[in-house]
C-alpha cells in the first residue's frame, strides 16, 4: 500500500508540476509527444490510485475530472501571476535602499490578492466536490494534494541544490506551487 501511494504522490506530482517545467524547459527535455504519452499514463494510473484510496465510483471519478478541468487553468493562470509578481518583488527589494517603495506596496498588495484568489479558488473547488464527495472524500483528498505539493517544493529545493523546502519559511522564494 505504502509503494502504491508513492506511486500515486510521484504521479500527481508530475502531472502537476508540468506547468512549471514546460516554463523551465531545460535541454534534454523529452521531446512534447512522448511526454504527453507519459503525462497520460501517469494521469491514467494516479486516476485508478485515487480512486481506490478514496472509494470513489466511475460517476465520481468523472465528476473530479471535470472538476480538476475545470480549475486547472485557474490554477495556472494564478501560479503564472504570482511567479511574476515574486520576480518583479524580488527585484525591487535587492535594489535595498533605492527600491521604489511605493512599487514594493503595489507588489505585496498583488501578492496578497492572488492569495486571496487562490483561497476562493479553493472553496469553489470544494463546493464542486460537496455535490458528490461525502466530507471525509474531500478531506482525504485535500490530503493528497497536500502531500503532492510538499513533494513538488521538496523536489524543486532538491534540483535547486537548496535540499527540501523548510516549513515556516517566509523568504521571497517562490510559493506558488502551494495552490489549493
Amino acid at each position: 500500500m505504502r509503494v502504491r501511494r508513492m506511486l500515486m504522490l510521484v504521479g500527481v506530482t508530475i502531472i502537476g508540476a508540468a506547468p512549471a517545467v514546460e516554463a523551465q524547459k531545460p535541454a534534454g527535455e523529452p521531446p512534447p509527444a512522448r511526454r504527453q504519452a507519459l503525462e497520460q499514463r501517469v494521469r491514467q494510473r494516479t486516476a485508478a490510485v485515487v480512486q481506490e484510496q478514496l472509494g470513489l465510483n466511475a460517476e465520481q471519478m468523472r465528476r473530479l475530472g471535470e472538476v480538476n478541468r475545470e480549475m486547472e487553468g485557474q490554477r495556472r493562470l494564478l501560479h503564472q501571476q504570482e511567479r511574476e509578481i515574486r520576480v518583479g518583488l524580488r527585484a525591487e527589494v535587492m535594489r535595498g535602499d533605492s527600491a521604489n517603495q511605493d512599487r514594493v506596496a503595489r507588489y505585496v498588495d498583488q501578492l496578497i490578492d492572488v492569495q486571496r484568489r487562490r483561497i476562493e479558488l479553493l472553496s469553489r473547488e470544494q463546493r464542486a466536490l460537496a455535490a458528490f464527495m461525502t466530507p471525509t472524500q474531500r478531506a482525504q483528498y485535500l490530503a493528497i494534494q497536500d502531500q503532492v505539493r510538499r513533494r513538488m517544493e521538496d523536489m524543486r529545493g532538491r534540483r535547486r541544490g537548496s535540499g527540501p523546502a523548510r516549513r515556516g519559511d517566509t523568504s521571497m522564494r517562490d510559493t506558488s506551487a502551494r495552490r489549493p
